[in-house]
């Protein structure tokens, strides 16, 4: 009896010998290993803390259920983003665009950038693109149905710089109206304009 408890007491949980492919010393360094948990970045946890902080900020509160259903999370409302008048390419002006240029798209995306252009963007935007940098956006690329260009005059902050794609940047838009979750957009550097610290 005891040799049983003793046996029981080794055992690693979650092991079952019935069905197991490997052996319990190597699933229970497996599970160490899922366990742990991964070291941040100094960005990375920038990044776990500014978000966390969002989330507290708008919280009011959580009111569990009596009958096991999931909880609600209250939380504030924003004020409203900025109204923008989009209104899509009327079609005449779509095919004399298009007549013009053979390689033009059907109303999607922007000019490229030469490579001079691109270069002189990146210059200037060295001395104020960092992680948490508060900007704008000021412009978007053209879409189909006007869900970038509605992005316009929305506030963030900058999320994530990429390292292969200098030319586009994370933004993490500030919530408006009732939004709940995340926003991060991936738009183009030339849309983006820093502003001051506001709240």
């Amino acid at each position: 009896m005891s040799g049983d408890t003793d046996e029981r007491g080794r055992t690693v949980t979650g092991y079952n010998p019935r069905i197991a492919t490997v052996s319990e010393a190597e699933f229970a360094e497996l599970m160490t290993l899922a366990r742990e948990q991964p070291r941040l970045t100094p960005d990375g946890q920038w990044r776990h803390d500014y978000h966390a902080a969002m989330i507290a900020r708008r919280t009011i509160g959580v009111q569990p259920d009596l009958f096991g259903a999931r909880a609600v999370t209250h939380m504030h409302r924003t004020k409203p983003g900025p109204v923008i008048d989009w209104q899509p390419e009327p079609i005449d002006e779509k095919l004399a665009r298009i007549a013009r240029d053979p390689h033009a798209a059907f109303g999607i995306g922007s000019p490229a950038l030469s490579d001079e252009e691109k270069a002189a963007m990146l210059r200037s935007a060295a001395n104020w693109l960092r992680l948490g940098q508060r900007v704008r956006l000021i412009g978007a690329s053209a879409s189909i149905d006007g869900q970038f260009e509605r992005r316009a005059g929305r506030v963030g902050v900058v999320w994530r710089i990429s390292r292969t794609i200098t030319d586009y940047v994370h933004i993490y838009l500030d919530p408006v109206g009732a939004e709940r979750a995340e926003k991060i957009v991936f738009v183009e550097l030339r849309d983006v304009e820093p502003i001051e610290n506001e709240q």
